[in-house]
């Protein structure tokens, strides 16, 4: 939960506590909730990094641009890496591998004990934009490949650097290796907790083991639920609720719940020549493009209306050209949100797939007071983006969607249920089993 719910929680609690109670008493009870509640709900390091020259990193399973990057240890599947350079000549672009913990910590571990070949090792595949305003270079790279093989399963990140400079990347991108060791059933639904049921979807899943022997789950298992790959809502602190025979159950109704959230805006820069919805002005201002959308609504204010959309993600695209690779250009895209006054206890940003989920500089959005908008100008790709706008909190980690977007229990989601393992015998936690689920699929029941 974000601190927006946590806070209509401790408000639903203590008009539920008994009148007879003082105020100190029930002070005491709401900071004690809280403590509890923010511990249940620890922020895993996120370990996006992208330097400001390079643009529209995607990676991905090999064949499938819009998968998430998780592949399997046996078949060993591939991950496709690409990534722009603004730059007028190529460089000598190295790539490692490092495996890491459950929270993204760098695991103890030699590099002959998760990797079978050598590193650093080149990204060879590269191609010059064509015809395009902006200059950059196209890079490629498949891997695992002829040069590594991964041996273990578990976190990994792949690091990008120049060479003689791999303590300086210029782009850090995680990756999941799963041996699919354990089965996992989840059930999303209509939360059980009357307060949230309009706003909320629960969780629940459970985690079959026939085959795998599990001593003690409570302190080799660990779990990660990440809705459509968001890192600052993520949860990773449940414990199995019960446990029974090859089985450990998940099955909360308030530690595993999510803002359902709304349907993803969506935004169409294929073209240069005919402006989509959505766009009121396409101007070429030598030398590169410029376009401004139309003041986006206020979601929150209407009821839900479901519309198909790709959960944040996006993918490049070209209409005027062929290779949308090296043929789509950049250009500048203005986005503007209406409001009256500019917040004092927080910050808007434009999010999703186009920036990582990232909440920082590059996406924050700044008020006019000229225009009363809140705006933000992203240098982006062409192709087809979905995103939404989303509030930060001061002092605060994860953003509220529900604000400007809305948050309705009907809304189509993915989720991904990561689940590690690790005994006392263990150097390093194993990623025992996957399950990617959509909310769609079980309708929701109530």
């Amino acid at each position: 939960m974000d601190s927006f719910n946590k806070y209509k929680y401790i408000d639903t609690l203590l008009k539920r506590l008994p009148l007879f109670l003082t105020i100190g008493t029930k002070s005491t009870i709401a900071l004690l909730a809280i403590l509890f509640i923010n511990n249940q709900t620890l922020i895993s390091n996120n370990p996006v990094q992208t330097n400001a020259n390079i643009k529209t990193v995607q990676l991905y399973k090999k064949g499938w641009n819009m998968s998430y990057p998780i592949i399997n240890l046996y078949p060993q599947e591939q991950l496709t890496l690409e990534f722009d350079d603004f730059a007028y000549e190529s460089k000598n672009y190295q790539y490692s591998i490092v495996h890491c913990t459950a929270d993204w910590e760098e695991s103890n571990l030699m590099q002959t004990e998760y990797v079978d070949g050598f590193m650093p090792n080149s990204v060879y595949d590269y191609q010059y934009s064509f015809n395009t305003t902006f200059d950059y270079i196209h890079y490629t790279l498949d891997f695992p490949n002829k040069d590594i093989k991964l041996k273990i399963s578990g976190n990994y990140l792949i690091k990008i650097f120049e060479l003689g400079y791999e303590d300086e990347p210029v782009l850090v991108r995680p990756f999941y290796v799963s041996e699919s060791a354990v089965s996992i059933f989840p059930r999303i639904k209509y939360t059980s907790n009357s307060n949230f049921r309009e706003t909320m979807q629960e969780v629940n899943f459970s985690i079959q083991h026939p085959n795998f022997r599990i001593n003690n789950p409570q302190d080799e298992i660990k779990v990660v639920v990440q809705q459509n790959g968001r890192w600052d809502s993520q949860i990773d602190d449940l414990k199995p609720l019960f446990i029974r025979h090859n089985e450990l159950d998940y099955s909360y109704n308030r530690e595993n719940l999510f803002d359902g959230g709304n349907e993803y805006r969506w935004l169409d820069i294929r073209s240069t020549r005919f402006a989509p919805e959505h766009v009121a002005d396409i101007a070429f201002f030598d030398p590169h493009y410029h376009f401004t959308l139309f003041p986006d609504k206020y979601l929150s204010e209407k009821p839900y209306f479901y519309r198909e959309d790709f959960n944040g993600k996006y993918y490049i695209e070209v209409k005027e050209n062929r290779d949308p690779f090296i043929e789509a250009d950049y250009v500048y895209v203005h986005f503007k949100l209406p409001v009256q006054a500019p917040y004092v206890d927080g910050q808007i940003y434009v999010t999703g797939g186009l920036n990582d989920w990232q909440l920082n500089d590059a996406n924050r959005m700044e008020y006019n007071f000229n225009t009363r908008m809140y705006e933000v100008t992203l240098l982006l790709k062409q192709g087809f983006y979905n995103y939404q706008y989303h509030f930060l909190e001061d002092k605060h980690h994860q953003a509220e969607v529900e604000r400007f977007e809305g948050s309705f229990g009907q809304t189509e989601n993915d989720y991904i249920i990561y689940v590690y393992y690790q005994n006392i015998s263990d150097n390093y936690q194993r990623l025992i089993g996957v399950n990617i689920s959509n909310s769609l699929k079980y309708s929701m029941k109530k």
